[in-house]
């Protein structure tokens, strides 16, 4: 029998025992230890992002009291709250499960991507007191995410076909024909895998769905909310058109310079305009500020949470 396992035969007991638990072990100490490396990422990440942020400069254009500021706060808060409400829904997750939910957004932005997603794995396994393995409901709340993003990008592209029309012209719209077959294919083959890809039920995919509809809704509504309390002399319908240009552009996946088609559409509607591409800029840099300073306050929060359980 032992031969069977490859188990040498002139091993203790004990030896044997150990080589058998082996396997358990290492995933242990990847449980136990992987958080605490996402977390030493997110710091590492702040700590070389922040040379390049020109602070007083951002802060000294900073809009004083006005509805820009709740704006924002709502459009930084919606990708973890959004997704509180989905895990509070699969989990029951407490109140508490935002601050790993903003580590995970953090990570996503500023490290690389879907690190968030293995940060919020190893805390999920640790303290969302759960039975089995987090990793099938994780995995399904970011491939929905990415299936509504793109259904979202063709609803908009079908709306916004007249500006579209404006600025992609020549290799460029062939280009952008092609990414749009690229997003359709992505988009079918989860649901001609779902058998093997899904682990949630259908119920509670479709609850996953919506809320990242209405969460792209409501990015779109409050992107275009703050341009226009920083520039009120722009109708907030030119904002909203703007920012769902920005929204497409960012998902093409074929387009090498988003920015440039980002700044010709800016044009398109805009005209030469130098304050509104420094209201989209501010915007930029502040959520760029906002990451750093969550990502430096709850990265140190999880290693004084570890090193006191420790």
């Amino acid at each position: 029998m032992l031969q069977s396992l490859d188990v040498p035969i002139n091993r203790s007991p004990r030896d044997i025992g150990a080589m058998l638990i082996a396997p358990s072990t290492g995933r242990n100490i990847i449980r136990n230890w992987g958080g605490v490396v996402v977390s030493l990422a997110i710091l590492a990440a702040v700590a070389i992002r922040v040379q390049g942020v020109d602070f007083v400069k951002i802060m000294s254009i900073a809009p004083g009291v006005s509805l820009f500021w709740p704006a924002f706060l709502c459009f930084y808060a919606l990708v973890p709250l959004s997704h509180w409400v989905i895990y509070r829904r699969l989990w029951g997750l407490p109140i508490g499960g935002i601050v790993p939910l903003l580590r995970k957004q953090v990570a996503n932005e500023i490290v690389f991507g879907y690190s968030g997603e293995a940060h919020f794995y190893f805390w999920a396994r640790q303290h969302a007191g759960l039975t089995g393995s987090p990793f099938g409901a994780i995995k399904d709340v970011s491939v929905m995410s990415a299936i509504a993003g793109n259904v979202a990008t063709l609803f908009l592209m079908i709306v916004m076909a007249p500006t579209l029309a404006g600025f992609m012209t020549g290799p460029l719209a062939t280009t952008f024909q092609l990414s749009v077959a690229v997003i359709v294919i992505f988009s079918l083959l989860p649901f001609v895998f779902r058998r093997r890809l899904f682990s949630l039920s259908a119920p509670a995919l479709r609850m996953v769905f919506t809320v990242h509809m209405v969460r792209i809704a409501l990015t779109l509504g409050l992107s275009a909310a703050m341009w226009h309390f920083l520039l009120p002399d722009i109708a907030v319908g030119v904002w909203l058109a703007l920012a769902t240009l920005k929204m497409m552009i960012s998902r093409l996946p074929l387009i090498a310079n988003k920015d440039i088609l980002f700044a010709a559409a800016t044009m398109l509607l805009l005209g030469k305009n130098a304050d509104a591409s420094a209201a989209i800029a501010f915007t930029t840099s502040l959520t760029l500020v906002a990451h750093l300073v969550v990502g430096a306050s709850t990265g140190l929060a999880s290693l004084t949470e570890r090193s006191n359980a420790a």
